[in-house]
This record gives structure tokens, C-alpha cells and sequence, in this order.
């Protein structure tokens, strides 16, 4: 039986990796699929279905390691990506495989996020408020992982994903498709929800942290693509100015994005999610000034 698409999910001990594997499975598809599973899963949630590859690696890998690990042993020509923390929603391979259909190389697909717990939506408007499936279908410059197709040869153009990024790897990978000459799309349609864990507002504010610190690097990589002025490559305007630049994010947010409207008390934590960020690329600049 030839493989048209493999679904490549990484995974470390998710609780809802089986949730995870039978959304895929309940998916109405015209064609033959295969679901790889990479990394460790000691609640033995994966064993449930003997019909997925499980790739057991020695020992906890990166998000970008088990991508890659995946990405070498799929067999498809169509490679999706599908975090272990997400559940598709009806339609969602149905909407992915179309886009692909109609001749483009890449699509991301939308992210829904539930309401509560409280910080878990908070985590979702603030880091994937370009991507909920309330936006609109549009190209774009780079997309998130966490739902995501992608054509082999693509792949085979651009290469891995940069394991050596702990955070943005994702976006650093997406771009240099841009910068190869591919076109993006995003498909709202093609839902995912996104079940973090992330619990409280500390959590939140160190993941935003190390966020900015991988980020900003990135962001400077691909001027072409992020066109960020010559004066935000100072660790100095980002940690002073950080009020500055975080409230005119969380104020594009706001105005771009209904959901947040629909829950305006999220607005204040967004805004210091954001502040963690800028803090974050503050940090990452200076020591690499002083690495120069």
C-alpha cells in the first residue's frame, strides 16, 4: 500500500497523546495515511494503537529532534505535523490535504483554544494569536509546527530543522521556505485544539522569556522577512523601552484578534507575557554582543 501522507507527532509523556492519535484516526481522508510517534511515553498511551509507528528514542528529545526523526523514517509525500498537545478538529486533514491539492507547498493550519483553565487560554491568545482559527485564510511568511503540512521535496530543498533552537525552531524553518521561494498558506480551517500545559502565570512568563531569548536571534537572521530596524538589535531599547513595546503589541493584538475582546481580562497578563519577551531578547543580545 503506498503512503501519500505520514503524520509525524513528537512527543514526551504527553497525558493526551491517545486523545491526540484518535482525532487523527477518526479523520475522513481520501487517502492512505501512516502516524509516527517520536520520543518517550512512559504512561504507555501510544501501545493503545498497534497501528502507529512508535519511534522510542533512548532517551528525552527536543521537539525539533523528533521532528527530524520523524521527517527521516516517514514514507509519504506529504509530511504533516501534529503536536502532542493537540486534538484535530473534524476536517482537519480533509482541509490540509485540499490546500496541498491546489498546489501549495505549505499550510498551517488553525489553533483553537479552549477557555479554560484560565492560563492555558492566556498561553493560546498571547503566543498564537496570528494562527487561531478565527483569523483569515491568507499567505504568509512563516508558520507554527503545532499544525502544519508540508510537500517532501520541500523538505528536501530547505533541509531539517535547526536543533540547536530550544524555542522558534519552528518559525527559523518556516521562513527559510519563504526566503527559498515557497509559498505559505494559512488555513484557518484546518483546526487543531491546543492543550498546553501551562498552569499558572509564572510558567507562562518563563516560557515567554526563554521565548524572546531564541526569538530575537531568529528574527534578526531573516531581516528579509521580519524587517525589524536597526535599533531593536540594542539590548538596552528592549529592556528599557519593554513597557513601550509590549503595550503596542498587546494593542495590535487586541485590536487584530476577537478573541482576546471576547476576554478582555486577558489583557493585562498578555501584556506582561510580552514584557517577559522583550526581556528575554534583551538578555540574548547583550550576550551576544559581548560574544563579539
Amino acid at each position: 500500500m503506498d503512503i501519500k501522507i505520514s503524520i509525524i507527532i513528537p512527543n514526551l509523556n504527553s497525558s493526551i497523546i491517545d486523545k491526540t492519535i484518535q482525532s487523527i484516526l477518526d479523520q475522513d481522508s481520501g487517502f492512505n495515511f501512516e502516524i509516527l510517534v517520536i520520543g518517550k511515553d512512559k504512561l504507555g498511551l501510544v501501545k493503545k494503537f498497534p497501528s502507529v509507528h512508535f519511534i522510542e528514542t533512548l532517551k528525552p528529545v527536543s521537539a525539533p529532534e523528533a521532528r527530524n526523526i520523524g521527517i527521516n523514517a516517514a514514507k509519504g509525500t506529504w509530511l504533516i505535523f501534529i503536536d502532542s498537545d493537540c486534538i484535530a478538529q473534524p476536517g482537519w486533514l480533509s482541509y490540509l490535504t485540499t490546500a496541498l491539492e491546489d498546489e501549495w507547498p505549505v499550510v498551517g493550519g488553525g489553533v483553537k483554544t479552549p477557555s479554560t483553565p484560565y492560563w492555558l487560554l492566556v498561553y493560546n491568545l498571547a503566543m498564537f494569536h496570528k494562527q487561531l482559527s478565527s483569523q483569515k485564510k491568507e499567505q504568509t511568511a512563516f508558520l507554527p509546527t503545532l499544525n502544519l503540512a508540508v510537500r517532501r521535496e520541500v523538505i528536501d530543498e530547505v533541509g531539517l530543522m535547526d536543533e540547536a533552537l530550544p524555542r522558534g525552531q519552528d518559525v527559523d524553518w518556516t521562513a527559510r521556505m519563504t526566503l527559498a521561494g515557497y509559498r505559505l498558506l494559512f488555513e484557518p480551517k484546518a483546526v487543531v485544539e491546543h492543550f498546553p500545559a501551562r498552569y499558572d502565570l509564572q510558567t507562562l512568563r518563563n516560557y515567554f522569556y526563554k521565548s524572546g531569548y531564541y526569538m530575537i536571534r531568529v528574527r534578526h537572521r531573516y531581516p528579509e522577512i521580519f524587517k525589524m530596524p536597526k535599533i531593536l538589535k540594542s539590548p538596552f531599547i528592549w529592556k528599557h523601552f519593554a513597557p513601550l513595546i509590549s503595550a503596542a503589541t498587546t494593542a495590535k493584538i487586541f485590536l487584530r484578534t476577537s478573541e482576546v475582546r471576547n476576554h478582555p481580562k486577558t489583557v493585562t497578563h498578555i501584556y506582561l507575557l510580552k514584557m517577559s519577551w522583550c526581556f528575554g531578547a534583551s538578555d540574548r543580545l547583550r550576550e551576544f554582543d559581548y560574544e563579539k
